[in-house]
């Protein structure tokens, strides 16, 4: 090979290392912010019983977390203690909605409902 194609290679390959650690760092920063939701609303999110409000310090830690990869990184076995579907109310009630089309754990999360039609005379 020429030295040409060992440099291209070279740069190639020290490109492709510096967007792993980029991921990699991502993921150690949304582990965190994924731990600190369950703890800090773990009574709004369980899987048992029905919803509740969160505190003020579990909608703070919403709006300032990424949910999007919250979302993504929910294992199986947190869905045995974590209700994704009231995980998805929470960011969507705190203005950090999760998008339709995002995986939550195993779950997909829907298209907001339509309103319902309006019937009646119009001004």
């Amino acid at each position: 090979m020429t030295i040409e194609v060992n440099i291209q290679l070279m740069v190639f390959a020290l490109a492709f290392a510096m967007l792993m650690i980029q991921q990699v760092w991502g993921d150690a920063d949304c582990y965190d912010q994924k731990e600190a939701i369950k703890y800090r609303c773990r009574k709004t999110i369980t899987i048992v019983g029905p919803y509740r409000e969160p505190t003020s310090d579990c909608r703070h830690t919403v709006q300032a977390s990424d949910m999007v990869c919250i979302c993504e990184k929910i294992t199986l076995k947190e869905q045995g203690i974590i209700s994704v579907v009231k995980l998805v109310q929470l960011a969507r009630e705190c203005g950090n909605p999760v998008p339709p089309g995002t995986h939550c754990g195993l779950w997909e999360v829907p298209p907001p409902l339509s309103p319902p039609p309006h019937h009646g005379a119009h001004p």
